[in-house]
């Protein structure tokens, strides 16, 4: 049985069209057509349709992390991210020592995939101790195989994306090891300079954590990660659209020099949709004031509590942005750079995975696999 969802404008392909029928079976897009009026039996949504936003970088949200132990709360986070137009979505995992980083591992890959979560990303532990940001310093350290080796193993083979700074010891080996097993890796949380940086860019490193954050500055007089990374046509950049971690004119560098390789992520803790107060991440305890996470009795932020719909209204109310544009940044580049199947773009043969804007930026509906959430 077919269900037929007409928007009055979508995001189909490199195309913002008009008048757009979207068939609907099996959870799947069946058939586009455009340029058409509805019918009688036509679900008639207003707004602009574009592809289910994919968040490859969240440590959790409602309260609670990825690290949890519960199976409900962890379903939590993603039914939580998923009214605020979140897809897909990767569960992120901070630092921790071997044993309890090994047994969160295990949980979550025991359990993946469900509902929107796709995979894991490891944020840690081999980090660099000057821009370690909200990772417990005491717990990181030096890529060993063994160990990868292990967690890969214990994850069911769940990793899809592993953040390491270049410069400690074993990096570049460990980089070659995680892309020859088709992890994604990210460079991050890291005091790299240029030299150091190509050689892992040229080992397989392909995507920069929270570009900007937790990484040395830029500089007019030497060149480092942020500018190696950044001119680099084929490096993804991260970028988080709170309006803290980023001020507008980093914001507007970015999409003058790297707009074709931008992707939309939140960062977010369990703070995400709860109120102020104080959490422990991982090891870290957290401040939440003013919807803003920073490490207690520090200036140091500590994720976010951002929530996709939030990050796109900011992109879009300030900044000269298309609707294509914003696709790739919440959608397309995140399924084309860790190769993510039937989502990313509203097309036949994917999922039927819809987030509805009105003119305001505002979220007005969400389909996940055809069926409307939200």
């Amino acid at each position: 049985m077919s269900t037929k969802y007409w928007f009055p404008k979508a995001v189909i392909g490199e195309n913002l069209e008009e008048n757009v029928l979207v068939e609907v079976v099996g959870g799947k897009i069946t058939e586009i057509q455009c340029d058409v009026e509805p019918t009688t039996g036509d679900l008639v949504i207003n707004g602009v349709a574009l592809p289910g936003f994919i968040d490859t970088h969240c440590h959790g949200g409602n309260g609670y992390f990825f690290s949890d132990s519960e199976v409900e709360n962890l379903e939590s986070i993603a039914e939580f991210h998923l009214q605020k137009g979140t897809t897909t979505l990767f569960a992120s995992l901070v630092t921790q020592e071997p044993s309890f980083l090994l047994e969160q591992v295990e949980r979550l890959g025991s359990h993946i995939p469900f509902l929107t979560v796709t995979g894991i990303h490891l944020e840690g532990p081999w980090l660099s101790e000057k821009y370690c940001g909200a990772h417990d310093i005491s717990a990181l350290r030096k890529p060993e195989k063994s160990e990868m080796e292990e967690l890969i193993l214990t994850s069911n083979n769940t990793i899809l994306s592993v953040t390491i700074a270049p410069e400690i010891e074993g990096a570049l080996e460990a980089i070659k090891l995680l892309v020859g097993k088709g992890i994604v890796v990210a460079l991050g949380h890291t005091d790299a300079d240029a030299k150091i940086t190509r050689e892992a860019i040229d080992s397989g490193a392909s995507v920069i954590t929270h570009f900007y954050s937790a990484m040395r500055p830029i500089s007019h007089r030497v060149s480092s990660l942020a500018l190696e990374a950044l001119y680099d046509k084929d490096v993804f950049l991260e970028f988080i659209l709170d309006g803290t971690h980023i001020i507008p004119e980093a914001i507007q560098l970015l999409l003058d020099t790297a707009r074709h390789k931008l992707i939309a992520v939140t960062d977010a803790i369990s703070a995400a949709g709860s109120s102020d107060g104080e959490i422990q991440l991982g090891n870290i305890a957290v401040v939440v004031k003013d919807g803003v996470a920073k490490i207690k009795n520090s200036e140091l932020l500590a994720g976010s509590t951002l929530t996709m719909d939030r990050a796109f209204k900011f992109l879009m109310q300030n900044f000269d942005v298309s609707y294509i544009e914003a696709a790739k940044f919440f959608a397309g580049n995140a399924a084309m750079k860790y190769e993510l199947p039937e989502v990313g773009t509203l097309e036949p043969g994917n999922l039927a995975n819809i987030v509805v804007v009105d003119l305001n930026h505002e979220i007005e509906a969400v389909f996940f696999r055809g069926s409307r959430v939200r």
